[in-house]
């Protein structure tokens, strides 16, 4: 064992308290989350995030796995070795890596001037983690998650941000109080629609743009297509009727950074 505790029970208090933060309300009323395998809990111990670490003895076959629990031990974190039946109890995966931790939510100071992203009621899992991803991979300065969302700290999502929700600032908000607050900062508006709109390469985007991505189903709420400064549209060529909202960001997200790196700032060849 590599000191810590150890726990047999799947009745254990540590793994029952743990437990509870599967839902929703206990990860809100507690401001903890479940973080789930080896590259998760390194992506939250690196983002100093980490407050209790549970694993059994398979995460330690591998020498990644072993340097991970040996690093959550050595900061002075929680480090409980479990059976696999406790470990087990917090799991969700089919294949468990052998080790879930305790973390904080991460928070963050208001935005600085840049692109932003925001996902309006996003309900897909998948969709909002890979927001996360590309947000981050495209140089994004934040996301605002507009209530109705899908939990940015659910499971799924985690997986699918593969570690960037512990990395791109973020925020859960109320869909007025973000349009007040975007129309304050100066910061532009930019919504993806196909009626009364601009080719999305031919458009000039101001350094301080927020791109929003619509809900799935019902596409960009009336409020922020009411406000937009800037509608563009994603010409679609084959008989598809949409792009997936992460793709469709992707798209917008990869043009803004193209154009801001170009020499000349207005540049939109």
């Amino acid at each position: 064992m590599i000191g810590g505790v150890q726990i047999e029970s799947r009745h254990n208090d540590r793994i029952r308290e743990a437990k509870k933060l599967t839902q929703k309300k206990y990860r809100d009323r507690q401001g903890l989350l479940l973080v789930e395998g080896v590259r998760l809990v390194e992506e939250a111990l690196a983002a100093n995030l980490l407050e209790q670490l549970f694993f059994s003895h398979h995460v330690l076959s591998s020498p990644r796995g072993e340097s991970l629990v040996n690093a959550a031990h050595a900061r002075g974190l929680e480090v409980c070795e479990c059976s696999e039946g406790a470990l087990a109890e917090l799991t969700d995966t089919v294949n468990s890596q052998g080790v879930v931790a305790v973390a904080r939510k991460p928070s963050w100071d208001a935005p600085a001037e840049g692109v932003l992203v925001i996902a309006d009621e996003i309900q897909d899992p998948g969709n909002l983690g890979t927001l996360l991803r590309t947000a981050a991979a495209a140089g994004a300065v934040g996301l605002y998650v507009v209530k109705g969302s899908v939990d940015p700290y659910s499971p799924k999502v985690l997986r699918a941000s593969m570690g960037a929700v512990f990395h791109l600032p973020h925020w859960i908000v109320e869909r007025d109080e973000l349009v007040a607050r975007l129309r304050a900062s100066g910061t532009s508006i930019v919504v993806a629609d196909l009626d009364d709109a601009q080719n999305f390469w031919e458009v000039a985007y101001p350094r301080s743009s927020a791109v929003v991505i619509g809900n799935e189903a019902r596409g960009v709420h009336p409020s922020f297509r009411e406000s937009a400064d800037l509608v563009v549209r994603i010409p679609l060529v084959g008989q598809v009727e949409s792009l997936n909202a992460s793709v469709a960001a992707g798209v917008l997200m990869y043009e803004i950074l193209r154009q801001h790196r170009c020499s000349t700032a207005d540049s939109v060849l």
